[in-house]
């Protein structure tokens, strides 16, 4: 039988109330008194038999017979009963006659209780008085049991309360209990990092002594079910703000305490402004605009998302090209399938290859053992957003052509063609017609990818947005900094709407979310905008005091030299000065070699 290791723990959790038991009785009745756990474990003895206990007997005793036989018995010679008989402490055994009786839990045996006679008159004694001694085992093993089943209600309820605090304090809700009296009980330790003070601070205090804005009173009265309640606590001369929603707690019929849920109002903004950024994110409602072309595109996508046509998206760096691929999906017959995005600009040439079409075991050195699925495989059933189409190295475009026109991959290091469900919509900011004048682009994969093309015009020739994009740009950014900002002064709107986007949409927003952060006022003044949009209407008045007029690519070569010049040109600065002029990396240098900037 395989050992249980809460039986023994349950038996020998009780094994020092035993042992008084036992020593108590055996003085009245005149008998040794021994105990065996399940597991042949001698657990107590007395007088003789107390240098017995601890040891472990074998399985020629009377002990591990009531293992699968567990009724009394009665041993009155052991040198001659047949039980006995292969004990291996038979020859040494000094006892002449016992009575054994099971210990039960239910219907299950846990051990044996039973009392032995080392003399004759002790062996007359238990002859004469066996069946007496026998209900009198049976009233003792009561009393056991009865413990014993107390000592396991104890054990388990204290695991049920080492399971409820591992839970509420994996909750990460800060958990407050408060009985009917309203004073604080529990506090879970979600609490105590919101709250910034330890558990030991805050139990036993009343309610209404450590949170204003609830009281017991108000949660008596409070109408069912409850309502979200704004609470605070005062913390080193700071009030803290925390939104509560409060349960009761029932027992017999009657409300004998309460348990609020306290969560942070700034982290709950956080995650208003995420779930309204993801949950808009991917639909066309979410491409906010009032531009005539843009609605336009908008009304083009919704009808042509409905096919399987491959789509091409072109258009300036920032001016939300993803989204728009996003959005298609979303509204295709392929929304319940993935859509799985490919930045081809982004994924270095001699990986794009197994990144795309994945590659079979020993493809190359360092290649999985089972080998690896490539993104159209990922896509299957659903859509691949190749963005920065423009980047793709030539002979990778002559495979994504094949898979264009027979929607078979083939795996880098694999002989047999794979099929593949999936709709295709690429994207590039770069002029592909003149890259296929130049041999950059092969005209053919061009013609399969602009099956149906869409050119999503820049910021600066839809600037009957940019009030609609900056609200919306500032009411999420309110949501996620906690702040209160009603818009811009005019000064500051004049000099936004003088600005020329280079970095179009995306700009836009790193330029809100610079000013949300720093500006501690309600409204926006133009010295809480970025260096390159305040100091851009200087040099506009600048070059025209000069009679000169900048083109739009002049004007971006020259943000990139002054973002060169401030920041410098290591490695380590690359992300920083895409990140200030709104572009990405790969976009920043592809355009640093366009114009011919020196490093």
């Amino acid at each position: 039988m395989k050992k249980n290791a809460l039986d023994i723990i349950r038996l020998k959790s009780i094994q020092d109330y035993m042992q008084q038991v036992a020593d108590a009785f055996s003085v009245v009745l005149n008998y040794e008194v021994a105990i065996v756990d399940v597991y042949l474990e001698v657990l107590v003895g007395t007088g003789k038999y107390q240098d017995q206990i601890g040891i472990v007997y074998d399985s020629g005793t009377v002990n591990y017979r009531m293992r699968y036989n567990p009724k009394s018995f009665f041993v009155i010679d052991p040198k001659q009963c047949e039980l006995c008989q292969d004990c291996k402490l038979l020859k040494t055994c000094k006892v002449l006659s016992g009575l054994f009786y099971p210990i039960k839990l239910g219907d299950k045996l846990v051990g044996t209780i039973s009392l032995y006679a080392f003399d004759d008159i002790q062996k007359e004694n238990m002859l004469k008085d066996s069946v007496k001694l026998e209900l009198f085992l049976q009233h003792l093993v009561e009393l056991i049991s009865g413990k014993l089943n107390e000592r396991i209600l104890y054990e388990q309820s204290k695991k049920a309360a080492e399971q409820f605090d591992t839970l509420i304090n994996s909750v990460r809700e800060g958990i407050v209990a408060v009985d009917y009296q309203g004073k604080i009980t529990h506090v879970n330790r979600s609490a105590t990092e919101l709250l910034m003070a330890p558990a030991s601070l805050i139990n036993g205090r009343m309610l209404e002594d450590v949170f204003s804005g609830i009281s017991l009173r108000a949660l008596v009265k409070m109408p069912k079910p409850y309502m979200e309640q704004d609470i605070f606590y005062e913390h080193e001369q700071q009030t803290l703000h925390f939104m509560s929603t409060v349960t009761e707690i029932e027992y017999g019929g009657y409300i004998n305490g309460f348990v609020l849920s306290i969560r942070s109002i700034g982290e709950m903004r956080k995650l208003a402004g995420r779930f309204i950024r993801e949950e808009r994110k991917y639909t066309f409602d979410g491409i906010l605009s009032q531009n005539t072309d843009i609605i336009d595109i908008k009304k083009k996508m919704c009808r042509v998302a409905k096919t399987d046509s491959t789509v091409l998206i072109t258009g300036e760096s920032g001016t939300g090209k993803e989204l728009f691929a996003h959005a298609i999906h979303h509204e295709s017959l392929r929304k319940e399938g993935p859509i799985i995005v490919v930045n081809c600009g982004a994924i270095p040439e001699n990986l794009l290859e197994s990144e795309l079409f994945g590659y079979e075991e020993g493809a190359f050195t360092g290649a999985r053992r089972a080998g690896k699925p490539g993104k159209f495989e990922l896509a299957d059933g659903g859509t691949i957003f190749l963005d920065e189409i423009g980047d793709m190295p030539l002979q990778l475009q002559v495979k994504l052509l094949r898979v264009l026109q027979e929607r078979m991959i083939e795996r880098v290091g694999g002989t047999k063609p794979l099929p593949v469900d999936v709709r295709v919509i690429a994207a590039t900011n770069k002029n592909l017609e003149e890259m296929i004048d130049t041999n950059q682009f092969r005209s053919d994969l061009y013609y399969r990818l602009s099956v149906i093309p869409f050119q999503i015009p820049p910021l600066r020739e839809r600037m009957e947005d940019l009030e609609l994009l900056i609200q919306y740009f500032i009411q999420k950014y309110n949501l996620i900094f906690g702040k209160h900002i009603k818009g811009y002064t005019c000064e500051a709107l004049t000099k936004m709407r003088e600005y020329p986007w280079p970095g179009n949409v995306r700009e836009l927003e790193n330029a809100i979310e610079y000013s949300t952060n720093v500006c501690p006022d309600k409204l926006i003044d133009a010295n809480y905008l970025p260096n390159r949009i305040c100091k851009h209407g200087t040099a506009v008045q600048v070059s025209q005091s000069q009679e000169s007029i900048q083109s739009i690519v002049d004007l971006e070569k020259n943000a990139i030299i002054e973002a060169l010049k401030k920041l410098g040109t290591g490695n380590h600065t690359k992300e920083d000065i895409a990140k200030s002029l709104g572009m990405s990396r790969s976009t920043l240098w592809r355009k640093i070699k366009e114009m011919g900037i020196k490093v």
